[in-house]
């Protein structure tokens, strides 16, 4: 993954290990959890590996170009940035109650190929979906905010048909441009 190390992986590797044995044990929602889980921490792992990329690609070209002109500073926003954050989460969990992979990539462009399969296997198990997520944490530095967002997945088993309910947590970063807030990585 993008020169990720095997480090930088271990900890989606035992997810998806753990997902594995949850599956073979016909715990299904369980283990579908773990895939998202494995995928999201894949995905970061891909992230990381490519900030450090970059980071050693500009203190590369510091190193060959000192006398480099400093960098703008860009202009914050003087208002709460949560408000508008939260609906980018809203649209995430209109997109994810959806059950459609389109809707959740426009939502998300961040999708990874590994999240997108881990989503759509859980959408074809469940009917039904209804995503309550709310931001519980967030920190913004600029044109980037790294959010920690709580709530509860509730949908009907399609194999037994039994209502079933996830509480989730999960990490995620979101990047501001010219169109509002949008998901760059959910871990």
């Amino acid at each position: 993954m993008a020169g990720a190390t095997a480090a930088d992986l271990s900890k989606g590797s035992a997810a998806f290990a753990s997902a594995e044995s949850l599956a073979t044990a016909r715990r299904l929602p369980e283990a579908m959890m773990q895939f998202a889980t494995a995928a999201s921490l894949w995905s970061e792992a891909e992230r990381q590996s490519r900030s450090r990329a970059v980071r050693d690609t500009e203190t590369h070209r510091a190193a060959v170009l000192p006398l480099a002109p400093p960098p703008v500073a860009v202009a914050t926003a003087p208002t709460d940035p949560k408000p508008d954050i939260q609906k980018t989460v809203d649209s995430y969990a209109r997109a994810l109650e959806s059950r459609d992979i389109t809707q959740v990539r426009s939502a998300y462009p961040g999708l990874t190929t590994a999240q997108q399969e881990s989503w759509q296997r859980f959408f074809d198990r469940v009917r039904n979906l209804k995503a309550s997520l709310i931001i519980t944490e967030v920190s913004v530095s600029g044109t980037t905010a790294e959010a920690t967002i709580g709530g509860v997945y509730e949908y009907d088993n399609a194999t037994t048909g039994r209502a079933e309910r996830r509480p989730v947590t999960f990490a995620a970063i979101l990047t501001r441009d010219a169109n509002g807030w949008r998901l760059s990585t959910i871990r």
